[in-house]
């Protein structure tokens, strides 16, 4: 929730002090005297962070990397480029992929994790790279950070010497889950964005958003954030409580949501029409604004494919782990009201052995839903079709899983291609559109979760169903086209994103108060 404030405000705020997570990477693969030192350090303040993995010639492929670490002494003396980096120039700490085996070493071990401060080097020099003029994220400091020599003490090293890799990648599946809260944010203003706007113009004799075809496109963009915001919020708890299955979840996590607000962005440009292009007096440009800063997400911290390649290399251990029965209570999982258990960043696993608890938990969902009575607001017609629609579910997810064995039995996978390729990269496209269509499905499965364990705490709109029957009914969960919407569905849609948006609340399941426009903050005595 506090990453949606700040991005839902401004994203190069959100994108600058995000860096600040990178010091959990001490956490996860630091010892208990390196972790009370950076500890000390993050409490006492004025530490900023940046990630140095990237390099101008490889980018995504991290074990191709060529800034040396080179063992002298007690110390590691390290040169190289790192670009573009997050705070490359402004950083006071860097976190850094050196790479400290040789010709002999395994790809995978290659690298190895330093936490630089840089006020510590020793000697050499640590100098910031300039910066990169970019689409969004004007106010970002995108460059980049140059080490020349820079000598460091032994003790900078996390982690055992090698395992760099693997502590970048146990990294990265938790930023990743973390970057649903931005793309929420930047959903949200947009949508308030458009929607304030329609609703004060007139035109053919009333509001712009009453006319039929804007008042759908609305609310199937409100209807998108309120999935998206089921898939983050099952994510983030699951971050708690399925720590160790976060090689596929987190993935499945940031492609989706990230996916789904940037289809809502084209949608609600094309609403906009004209003004899209203008720096309207009405918002001053904040449309475009969060357009092109928002825009970042689907590309940082592993891009769409980069995530979905990892996902797609995982898929025959999530044939293997499909299919045995969890007899397990899922409240934990989806209730909002359940506590959670601690986060322990060390927990978190570079290959969940093909295991992911919202999948798992989907036959307990379809016997959950089976047994509810019908109520005011959610007859048995709707009872019967939200049934047919998780048995559908469950289908799908059969299906696309039985395609993984089909894919990778067929013969393309089997003989070297005609013309074979001259890339180390090999997953075939079909595994990539599998690994697509599951993380439609994972949202799909954690927007029913979220209902059937909170119905009895949220309002009529939320225990209704309607929001949900819609979305499951969605062939692409990210995806919508004009006439999909039931009318009286996309009326509730609008009235209740409109009530939320005059009321001065997010754009949420659940009642979150804004600050008023203008309002202070308030201090304590």
């Amino acid at each position: 929730m506090l990453t949606r404030v700040i991005a839902r405000r401004d994203m190069n705020v959100a994108v600058s002090e995000s860096t600040q997570v990178w010091m959990m990477l001490a956490w996860i693969g630091g010892t208990a005297e390196q972790q009370a030192k950076h500890a000390a350090s993050v409490l006492h303040g004025g530490v900023v962070p940046c990630l140095a993995y990237s390099e101008p010639e490889h980018g995504a492929d991290l074990a191709a990397n060529r800034l040396v670490a080179v063992p002298d002494g007690g110390h590691y003396v390290l040169s190289g480029e790192k670009w573009p980096i997050n705070r490359g120039r402004t950083s006071t700490h860097v976190v850094v992929l050196g790479t400290t085996g040789d010709d002999t070493t395994p790809a995978k071990r290659l690298q190895s994790m330093f936490l630089v401060d840089r006020s510590q080097v020793l000697s050499g020099t640590v100098t910031g790279v300039p910066r990169v003029p970019t689409h969004g994220l004007r106010g970002c400091d995108i460059s980049g950070v140059a080490f020349d020599n820079a000598r460091v003490d032994a003790s900078a090293r996390l982690g055992a010497e090698g395992e760099g890799l693997e502590l970048a990648l146990r990294g990265l599946l938790i930023t990743r889950t973390f970057c649903t809260g931005l793309s929420l944010g930047t959903g949200d203003t947009m949508l308030r964005t458009v929607a304030g706007f329609l609703s004060d113009r007139i035109l053919y004799d009333g509001p712009a958003s009453e006319i039929p075809y804007v008042s759908e496109s609305l609310a199937n963009a409100y209807l998108s954030l309120l999935v998206a915001e089921c898939e983050s919020l099952v994510a983030m708890r699951g971050l708690h409580l399925y720590t160790e299955q976060f090689s596929i979840w987190g993935n499945l996590a940031k492609v989706q949501v990230a996916g789904m607000v940037d289809f809502n962005t084209k949608a609600l440009a094309r609403t906009l029409g004209a003004r899209y292009f203008m720096r309207a007096p009405e918002h001053v440009g904040t449309f475009q604004k969060m357009l092109r800063d928002g825009a970042v997400v689907s590309v940082f911290d592993g891009s769409e494919p980069v995530c979905l390649d990892s996902v797609a290399l995982q898929l025959p251990a999530l044939v293997k782990a499909h299919g045995h029965g969890r007899d397990e209570d899922w409240r934990a999982l989806y209730d909002l009201r359940a506590e959670l258990p601690a986060f322990e960043p060390h927990r978190v696993s570079v290959f969940g052995r093909g295991r992911d608890a919202t999948f798992a938990s989907l036959p307990a969902l379809i016997d959950r839903l089976a047994g509810l009575a019908p109520s005011a607001g959610c007859d048995e017609d709707r009872l019967a079709a939200l049934r047919t629609q998780a048995e559908q579910l469950r289908q799908e997810l059969d299906t696309l899983l039985a395609r993984v064995t089909e894919i990778r039995r067929s013969p393309a996978a089997q003989t070297p291609a005609t013309r074979p390729t001259e890339s180390g990269k090999t997953t075939a496209p079909a595994l990539i559109r599998v690994a697509e269509e599951l993380s439609d499905l994972h949202a799909k499965i954690a927007a029913l979760g979220i209902w059937l364990f909170n119905r009895d705490q949220l309002d009529a709109f939320f225990a209704d169903g309607a929001w949900l029957e819609a979305a499951l009914n969605r062939r692409k969960v990210r995806e919508y086209e004009t006439g999909d919407l039931d009318p009286a569905t996309a009326r509730a849609l609008v009235d209740r994103m409109n009530a939320q948006r005059t009321d001065h609340e997010f754009f949420s399941l659940r009642t979150v108060r804004l600050a008023a426009p203008g309002a202070r903050e308030a201090t304590t005595a």
